[in-house]
């Protein structure tokens, strides 16, 4: 029944006045009447009911005129030959076994007729529907009423609708639907009439409230197949259409062959689509991604959605395959969605906000720099962020204090809010800090804390490289296998250099390894105890060049193995000389040895002297190592596993792990002086001390650690006046320093406090020590008894205001808090100062995580994702944020976060401190496989010795 096209220009050109229409619209009738089809017609807009065709699968013959005959003639007959009345069941049915065998016959034969019949009707129906809601809107386009025929329309409208008459309500009908409806009230209520519902002379006129015409639309569409004109709002039922002819969306009932109407197969397909998470697996296909370190643009490969798709029909019923724009989306409405949680945050946050930066050059070859932030919320715990990670494009001092100051502008931070800044020693720091302070109104100098654990990374260099150990580095190829001039270049740094040498060589040696295992099995198979017999042969730990941390684990190792490392050079240079040996004399010949492995020649080999100095090396550095440890730490106190509450990460420890460090180094100068060995070893020593000892002099800097330490309940000017009692001058310089900061910032502060804690709870007392770093840290032997004096303010109060217990406190940051009813200005300073970081040892865990996310198969994230998901995550993982997006978060993520409190101490460490294990300039040229071993054996290590 569809028309051709010139079909359709031809009757388009003859419709032009309405009574050819309505004339055309009669013939139309009377062709569906000609078709057999008026049965079906419930009005003459073919609005009919489903033909009464019997279903063949319930096997009814339904009563017709037809059946009616059919049965009459093909009942089974009476006793009396007679046939029966004609017999209607409870429904009106006849059932076939009613039938005789010929009756049958003919019945099935009806039924095919029938369902022809029905296949037919359903074309005629859709082609007649079709042509005709076709003919109306052309005949509506193409049709301009006169003035008589413009009357018919509005006549045929109120015979409709009595007691209406034309809207007088003055709005605005600029919406497009009322170019296909009219605007009429009564008593009040205003209507939209369907005009195409009045030019098809409907019996039934739709109407709807003119106040929202979201549902006319909808009939527009679903009676007339009236589409949105072209640029306006489409309605649900044409977008829900379109939808469908576009994708042809199949279902699980459909994928699968399941009939629904079938209680069984239903309750299959029902199970089928309860069992489907599609916000559980988009999480997991994100997590596929980011563990994995593949593109964003994974999602879309084609052979993993058809797995998909082979596994479960659902992820593409339900739409459930993600984009990589998609995930790009989700990730940048997140950070907009929570960034004003964070703003709020920072803003009530009772103290001062220390801020930390440092760079970083990923894989793809950004500039980034990390800003962390730490602060004290409402309840005075210490809290630490990531604020921003923008991209730097020059290493300019004035660039990163720029790119510092438009991140903090972004949160809203006030310049009265900001405290100390945390920074590595770089040159480029001062002027970035000079640019913050002259834009916030502050003295850079003043505020900028210097990170010890770089200045740790130059002394701990020195000791074991000497002199220039930067350039050094850089002479490093980086390669597994060392070149002879490299070779050449680690022996001249002594017995840290040849061991290097010796583990190198071993570890890329399959006979080494294989000759290297046999050895410790011999060795542990003659122990003398079963426990001993029962340990595993271990490898060879190797340094990651010239990173302090890793040349310990590596010293620690092998004087672990020493037995076993000569054993081995003992016997693979008995098995290399029997493979070369000469059949006639029986000896070596000198072609052969000048072409001996440079592990067994003799310059290579470590002495009883090289053994010696490594055992020193290992007892200095495992100093360095605990005070790194020590002060690498959040600042949240958490019970430790030796039954202990502390923190670690305090500022307060700053001076004493100093001074720990050069009295360490001290000692080995006397002993390094009468030391036979090697000169290397004496010159790291002084070269160790020097480095400390200069950062040591600048401390007075900035007013930071002094301040720190002064108001410590444990130390006060106690400390500085006992242990520096030989440098009266540095003593009344840090006092002098304090006292301006004092006057200058807090004297005539107004405060608000804030109290987790009763005034009255007395801070915990403190208990043994644990270790070098604790013992040193002990408070003087003598602390002068509690004097009355006149209080002047509150500093000068403080400082005769003295318990027994105070010498106890291991929290000062508790004690301040109890503190904060009777010195309110004194505690906000003294919870300022305390909360500083002693190290800038968060950016570079951020640096860390970065560098696994931007993986050799992520090259093209930009600089935006990078940061915003790097500081989401901070975010998430400090309690900021509660309903971070499921797609953005980790599984792994819970023991990560503030569940950090959950974790071992060796875990902390370990977390804490790997990026000390790391590439300072560059955390993507790290093999991370590499550091994950040589953290897990150091961590055994660690405890085997324990044992």
């Amino acid at each position: 029944m569809s028309l051709s096209k010139p079909q359709k220009e031809g009757l388009t050109a003859t419709l032009s006045r309405l009574e050819d229409f309505l004339n055309w619209e009669h013939e139309f009738l009377l062709q569906a009447h000609r078709l057999g089809l008026q049965q079906h017609l419930k009005s003459k807009t073919f609005l009919g009911d489903e033909p009464a065709i019997p279903d063949i699968r319930k096997r009814r013959y339904t009563k017709t005129a037809t059946a009616q005959r059919t049965i009459r003639s093909h009942t089974a007959e009476s006793q009396d030959g007679a046939p029966d009345d004609i017999q209607e069941t409870a429904n009106g049915t006849w059932s076939i076994s009613d039938l005789t065998d010929q009756g049958q016959k003919i019945f099935q034969q009806d039924l095919t007729f029938y369902q022809l019949q029905e296949k037919v009707f359903e074309k005629q129906k859709t082609a007649l529907g079709t042509l005709q809601d076709w003919v109306i809107r052309k005949a509506r386009t193409h049709y301009t009423a006169n003035p008589r025929q413009q009357q018919q329309l509005e006549d045929r409208l109120f015979r409709h609708f009595r007691g209406w008459n034309w809207s007088e309500r003055a709005r605005d009908t600029s919406s497009w639907l009322w170019d296909f409806g009219y605007n009429i009230q009564r008593h009040g209520l205003h209507k939209w009439a369907c005009k195409d519902c009045i030019l098809g002379n409907r019996p039934i006129i739709a109407t709807f409230t003119s106040s929202g015409l979201q549902n006319a639309a909808n009939h527009l569409w679903r009676e007339h197949k009236t589409p949105a004109p072209e640029g306006e709002k489409k309605s649900t039922a044409q977008l829900k259409s379109e939808g469908a002819l576009k994708s042809s969306q199949p279902t699980i009932a459909s994928v699968l062959k399941l009939d629904v109407n079938k209680p069984t197969e239903q309750n299959i397909a029902n199970s089928f689509i309860s069992r489907f998470d599609k916000q559980h697996f988009q999480r997991l296909l994100v997590e596929l991604i980011v563990s994995s370190n593949q593109s964003f643009s994974f999602a879309e490969n084609p052979i993993l959605r058809e797995i998909f798709d082979n596994l479960s029909p659902s992820v593409s019923i339900q739409h459930a395959n993600l984009s990589a724009r998609a995930v790009r989306y989700k990730i940048i409405q997140e950070y907009n969605r929570h960034k004003q949680t964070v703003i709020e945050v920072l803003r009530n946050s009772p103290g001062a906000l220390h801020i930390s930066f440092d760079g970083w050059t990923s894989r793809n070859k950004l500039a980034l720099y990390g800003i962390a932030c730490f602060f004290r919320d409402e309840k005075n715990r210490p809290c630490k962020i990531m604020i921003g990670v923008p991209e730097a494009h020059r290493h300019f001092g004035s660039t990163i204090g720029g790119e510092v100051l438009d991140v903090l502008h972004t949160l809203g931070v006030s310049p009265e809010n900001i405290g100390y800044f945390t920074l590595d020693n770089a040159e480029n720091n001062d002027t970035a800090m000079e640019v913050i302070g002259a834009e916030l109104g502050f003295d850079g100098r003043l505020r900028r804390g210097r990170c010890i654990g770089h200045t740790i990374n130059l002394s701990a260099k020195a000791l074991l490289f000497g002199k220039n150990a930067d350039a050094f580095e850089q002479q490093l190829s980086g390669a597994e296998a060392l070149s002879d001039t490299e070779y050449a270049q680690w022996r001249k740094k002594g017995p840290v250099g040849k061991l290097h040498n010796i583990v190198v060589d071993v570890r890329i040696s399959h006979r080494l390894i294989y000759l290297f295992k046999e050895v410790q099995k011999d060795e542990i198979n003659r122990a003398a105890t079963l426990k001993l017999r029962s340990k595993k042969p271990l490898k060879l730990i190797i340094d990651n060049d010239t990173r302090w941390l890793s040349q310990l684990y590596m010293i620690r190792r092998a004087l672990r193995l020493k037995t076993s490392i000569e054993l081995l050079l003992i016997k693979y240079k008995a098995q290399w000389e029997d493979e070369n040996r000469s059949k006639k004399t029986g000896q070596v010949t000198q072609a052969k040895l000048a072409k001996k492995p440079r592990i067994l020649r003799d310059e290579n080999q470590l002495t009883d002297k090289d053994w010696e100095v490594l055992y020193h090396l290992e007892a200095i550095l495992t100093v360095f190592e605990t005070v790194v440890k020590t002060l690498e730490g959040d600042g949240h106190i958490r019970r430790r596993k030796q039954g202990w509450t502390g923190s670690y990460g305090n500022i307060w420890d700053v001076v004493l792990g100093y001074e720990l460090l050069l009295n360490t180094l001290e000692e080995y100068k006397q002993l390094a002086a009468d030391f036979p060995g090697p000169e290397h070893f004496r010159i790291g020593i002084n070269l160790a001390w020097d480095k400390l000892d200069e950062y040591y002099q600048r401390l007075d800097e900035t007013p930071i650690y002094y301040t720190a330490m002064a108001l410590h309940p444990a130390y006060r000017w106690d400390w500085f006046d006992e242990t520096w009692a030989h440098k009266p001058s540095w003593v009344e310089k840090a006092k002098e320093m304090v006292a301006d900061v004092w006057l200058s910032d807090y004297a005539h502060l107004e405060v608000r406090t804030s109290s987790s804690r009763g005034d009255d709870e007395p801070p915990a007392k403190r208990p043994r020590f644990f270790n070098p770093f604790e013992k040193n840290s002990r408070l003087p032997s003598s602390i002068p008894p509690y004097a009355a004096a006149i209080v002047v303010d509150e500093y000068q109060a403080w400082q005769t205001d003295r318990e027994a217990s105070d010498g106890n406190v291991r929290d000062p940051i508790g004690y301040w808090i109890t503190k904060q009813g009777r010195y309110p200005r004194l505690s906000r300073m003294a919870l300022d100062f305390l909360t500083i970081q002693p190290m800038s040892a968060e950016c570079e865990r951020l640096f860390s995580a970065a560098g696994k996310m931007v993986s050799g198969l992520r090259t093209n994230l930009d600089a935006e994702i990078i940061a915003i998901c790097q500081v989401l995550r901070s975010w998430y993982r400090a309690g900021l944020i509660k309903d971070l997006d499921p797609l953005l978060k980790s599984h792994l993520e819970s023991k990560l976060d503030g569940g950090c409190g959950t974790l071992s101490d060796d875990e902390l460490a370990l977390a804490e401190s790997k990026w000390l294990l790391e590439g300072e300039d560059s955390a993507s040229e790290v093999d991370d496989s590499t550091q994950q071993q040589q953290a897990e054996e150091s961590v055994s290590t660690s405890e085997s010795e324990a044992e």
